[in-house]
């Protein structure tokens, strides 16, 4: 056996013995944590929208839907970090720097496609009115991406919920519904019911 060969028995060695490490941590109380955050975003959201002028109301989303990004990940990783502590884990592993890479380029792309839309709002003002309305579909498919990426890492639950973000960003560009409802209906709702499925099945 040569060392390439090695090194690949040795990694999939490890990956089945952190795999079920990987299951033991996940916190479902993170997927609920979210919900509640991506839930008063869209509140936050619809207030400001209603509330101040358009092109100043879209700089105020920017920083909020920031804030909700940083925070929704923020709570995440203490609650993962929390079990993590309970079994004596350490907070940076092998495991956690594949997650990392894998969920990385999906959330590259969609950040890039928002940013891209808000220039092109800013510059042409209602002329491409229309792409605005592709945002929640492009988070919706590239947080849907990202854990379908990471799922090998996770529970089965993870790969379901990314399986119905895909399919709803799909839904979402032929049907007419209002973007509010959608985002709530996703990063609000497929995160509580997975957050609370996996918090009975896996623990909190």
């Amino acid at each position: 056996m040569d060392k390439q060969q090695a090194a690949e028995e040795l990694a999939t060695i490890r990956d089945l013995i952190e795999r079920p490490v990987q299951l033991s941590v996940m916190s479902g109380a993170a997927g609920v944590f979210a919900a509640a955050v991506a839930l008063a975003g869209l509140i936050a959201d619809a207030v400001i929208w209603r509330s101040i002028p358009a092109r100043l109301a879209t700089v105020v989303e920017i920083l909020l839907w920031g804030g909700v990004f940083v925070a929704a990940l923020a709570g995440a990783l203490l609650l993962v970090r929390r079990r993590e502590r309970k079994m004596s884990l350490p907070f940076w592993s092998a495991a956690r720097k594949r997650e990392l890479r894998a969920a990385g380029a999906p959330f590259c792309v969609g950040v890039a496609l928002t940013l891209a839309i808000i220039a092109q709002w800013f510059l042409y003002g209602s002329q491409v009115w229309s792409l605005w309305g592709l945002i929640p579909p492009i988070w919706m498919a590239c947080y849907g991406l990202a854990c379908w990426q990471i799922s090998e890492f996770g529970p089965p639950e993870l790969r379901v919920m990314a399986v119905a973000f895909m399919a709803s960003a799909v839904a979402a560009v032929f049907l007419p519904l209002y973007p509010y409802l959608i985002l709530a209906v996703t990063f609000g709702g497929y995160h509580l019911v997975y957050g609370v499925v996996v918090w009975i099945r896996h623990g909190g």
